[in-house]
């Protein structure tokens, strides 16, 4: 006899604010309540440590980090307030990380999400070949299925 299918309790949803991000946050939103599901809604603010050595020497790169960090949260209070269809449960976290696939992975391993879903963003070409995409990226090594979602 077949093990049953996992049952979905939690669906990680990675936004970058982008005009994806509003569609992407509406069909999760409708996926969730078809599934009875709550919503971890994370963005990743990209550590400014790969770029210290080009820092203007007046600017702190930690007080800059802190500063993107506080937008970013802004940013998501403001966009789920604006977008998320009200009575979805969910969590929102800001996370910050060199490479935004990497830390959706973990997060999902850590939060026990049973469901990714993201947004494409249609690269085709030299960009894709040279960069991939994080939607791949995230497809290829999550831990758990992976939803993609193309924009319109």
């Amino acid at each position: 006899m077949a093990n049953p299918e996992p049952e979905i309790k939690k669906i990680l949803v990675p936004l970058d604010f982008s005009n994806n991000s509003i569609m992407l946050i509406k069909k999760a939103s409708k996926v969730a309540e078809e599934l009875g599901a709550e919503l971890e809604i994370l963005h990743v603010v990209e550590s400014l440590d790969p770029y210290v050595g080009f820092a203007v020497p007046h600017i702190p790169l930690d007080t800059l980090g802190k500063d993107l960090n506080s937008y970013a949260e802004k940013k998501m209070e403001s966009f789920l307030e604006d977008n998320l269809p009200p009575g979805i449960p969910h969590q929102a976290k800001v996370v910050t990380g060199n490479d935004a696939a990497t830390e959706i992975i973990r997060h999902a391993e850590e939060n026990d999400c049973n469901l990714i879903i993201i947004a494409t963003q249609g690269f085709k070409g030299l960009p894709k070949f040279l960069f991939g995409s994080v939607a791949e990226r995230v497809l290829k090594q999550a831990h758990c299925p992976v939803m993609t979602v193309k924009p319109r």
